[in-house]
């Protein structure tokens, strides 16, 4: 699979489970904005939790743009 296929996986997940390693964490917005300026094609996103929206008639939609379900793997490595 081309890894720019791989950008939209986390907008059409209904349940989004990700795996990381612990060295791969940083403590602040800034220091992972400088991560994916070294990566090779610079992009990167930040997820917060499922989008919510709702039309006109004012009918609410939860996940409309992204995961409903969020689970992150910590692997601590020695």
């Amino acid at each position: 699979m081309d890894k720019n296929n791989n950008r939209i996986l986390p907008f059409i997940s209904d349940q989004l489970y990700l795996v990381v390693y612990e060295k791969q964490l940083v403590s602040t917005m800034h220091d992972a904005y400088e991560k994916i300026k070294k990566n090779d094609d610079g992009f990167g996103v930040f997820i917060a939790s499922p989008s919510k929206t709702a039309d006109i008639e004012q009918s609410l939609v939860i996940g409309a743009h992204g995961a409903r379900k969020l689970v992150v793997l910590v692997i601590a490595m020695k």
